[in-house]
């Protein structure tokens, strides 16, 4: 670890006061805390959308088996698929960090109606809305609908991959930062101590910062939500420097405990 750097100024006690960490030390803790949640939440995010996925398209095939097997009609088999596939939209959005909430939002704010999706795939096929059809035209859209429930929007599922790939990525420069510190300190266990301490700053500041995402931001506002998440995790950051720093010696005298 650089040694600690002397500031001089006009305080109000004036005396010399002294800055354990540099400016450029805080800001390579911010941008460690803000990597590590962002990774964190890249691939939560994307591992909560292939499960959503997964979800679907099982609701999907039993629902078809079902009408099939006679069991319930077309026309009551899309009205379950649609309450259904709405509610597990509902119960990932749940699970998805606040930002990955906010651009979801941002491509579909609800899960649209039944009459909204009956009339979209009566334009897809007959090009006029599902209650001027004939009845033999109303299956084949009821049909199709159960055919296409399953179906997860190929852009945003495109994205998944890719969202998945950015947090490893992430996870990697964050580890590129730490082993860089680590590798520079005299002190190298302490100083993964220190590193730790940051991280979870990062964590923790990006999850307080998410909570007020909704109150600052509003619904379906991606740009907004990540610039408070970015914001609250370059806090934590810092401030989880700014506390290792504060114990220093504390977290030295534990390090030497013989914990087993």
């Amino acid at each position: 670890m650089t040694e600690p750097m002397l500031i001089t100024g006009s305080y109000i006690l004036k005396r010399e006061h002294d800055l354990h960490s540099s400016p450029l030390e805080m800001a390579i803790a911010g941008m460690e805390g803000a990597a590590a949640r962002f990774a964190t939440d890249a691939i939560k995010d994307a591992n909560t959308r292939l499960k959503y996925q997964s979800k679907i398209q099982q609701m999907s095939r039993l629902v078809e088996a079902e009408v099939l097997a006679g069991n319930v009609t077309a026309k009551e088999g899309v009205a379950y698929c649609q309450e259904r596939r709405n509610n597990i939209m509902s119960e990932h959005r749940r699970f998805t960090s606040a930002q990955g909430v906010a651009v979801a939002e941002y491509i579909k704010l609800n899960g649209p109606t039944l009459q909204t999706t009956l009339d979209k795939y009566a334009h897809s096929l007959f090009k006029k809305d599902f209650d001027l059809l004939t009845e033999a035209e109303k299956s084949k859209v009821h049909y199709l609908i159960l055919k296409k429930s399953g179906v997860a929007n190929v852009k945003v599922t495109g994205g998944t991959k890719k969202m998945n790939l950015v947090g490893k990525v992430a996870w990697i420069v964050t580890a590129a930062f730490a082993a860089s510190e680590i590798y520079r300190a005299d002190n190298k266990t302490k100083e993964t101590a220190r590193q730790g301490i940051i991280l979870s700053g990062g964590a923790a500041g990006g999850a307080v910062a998410g909570m007020g995402v909704s109150l600052l931001c509003g619904p379906a506002a991606p740009v907004c939500a990540i610039a408070v998440v970015f914001a609250g995790t370059v806090v934590g950051g810092i401030l989880g420097d700014y506390v290792a720093d504060s114990f220093d010696e504390e977290l030295e005298e534990f390090l030497t405990w013989d914990v087993q």
